[in-house]
């Protein structure tokens, strides 16, 4: 089953000065090394890539409001089961929280239009689909403008193209390879780190036009 994880309650009434910006953030291939067959590991033996936890630190502490995103295929076509998602899921956002890196809302989804039983059901949270974006920005008044979506595959970065966000893509994971979509996004690094770290110090604000 794919829904929407809400991992703090943020309402945007009553908020005062810009409006909140968002990184969304890819999973496996971007912020957390898969295994082979793009398998997700336990979290014990889970890798983040060089310099992740320590990048996202910092975005939060710069205002930063973290989602996650992402399809999960392995769990759509089979291989690995909702309940080790779930597991999985719940432990990353535990280690990121340890860490002083809370996550706003998780987005990521298991479902599949070709998916096995149980897992064929449609999402709005399904990628390239840009349901995601546009329930952050409802929820939480983020602006999508001013708003980057991260991740080493073009399904994420045509989704975030589609909701009006800024793009950034990584050389980790697919490496912009996967050949979905073609795609140019706004800035290419080598990792999620490098990515999250010149988004976050940054002092001008990029404003994706319309």
């Amino acid at each position: 089953m794919s829904a929407l994880h809400s991992l703090a309650d943020h309402s945007p009434a009553g908020r005062w000065g810009p409006p909140p910006r968002g990184l969304f953030l890819d999973v496996l291939g971007t912020l957390v090394e898969p295994g082979p067959g793009g398998r997700f590991k336990s979290i014990g033996k889970s890798s983040f890539y060089d310099g992740v936890i320590d990048a996202l630190f910092h975005a939060t502490q710069a205002g930063w409001h973290l989602y996650l995103i992402g399809n999960i295929e392995t769990v759509s076509f089979g291989k690995q089961t909702q309940a080790q998602w779930d597991k999985f899921r719940e432990g990353l956002a535990m280690r990121l929280k340890s860490e002083g890196v809370p996550v706003r809302r998780d987005y990521t989804c298991t479902n599949h239009p070709e998916g096995v039983a149980g897992q064929n059901r449609d999402s709005v949270y399904f990628l390239p689909g840009t349901g995601a974006m546009h329930h952050a920005a409802q929820a939480e008044g983020i602006s999508l403008s001013l708003s980057w979506v991260v991740g080493d595959s073009t399904t994420e970065l045509v989704a975030g193209w589609r909701a009006g966000c800024c793009t950034a893509g990584v050389r980790t994971g697919d490496a912009l390879k996967d050949g979905a979509f073609q795609v140019e996004p706004d800035m290419t690094t080598e990792s999620a780190a490098g990515a999250i770290k010149w988004i976050a110090r940054d002092q001008t604000v990029l404003r994706r036009s319309a």
